[in-house]
């Protein structure tokens, strides 16, 4: 089987405006685990933290899901991949 692309997540469909919780990426090879979304612009951890799409999704040469322009709750502004994201329902 070919894996050359198994990494490859097309930009999630996220609107503008959504309360997004940070989360841990998908494998992108069989022997990795779950990827970590890293810190914040304080050096706080991401995972489980909350945010508002701005605008996205952009194109990413990765194809980690897109890149989306977030604006934390903390105040914070900054972009991350939506492989990392999920809407909050």
């Amino acid at each position: 089987m070919d894996n050359t692309h198994r990494w490859y997540c097309a930009p999630k469909s996220i609107p503008i405006g959504s309360l997004v919780r940070f989360v841990s990426g998908h494998p992108r090879f069989a022997e990795e685990g779950p990827r970590d979304p890293g810190t914040d612009n304080d050096g706080e951890a991401l995972i489980g933290q909350l945010a508002i799409t701005v605008c996205g999704p952009d194109h990413d040469a990765h194809g980690w899901g897109g890149i989306f322009h977030l604006k934390t709750v903390r105040g914070d502004s900054f972009s991350h991949y939506g492989d990392f994201l999920e809407i909050v329902q």
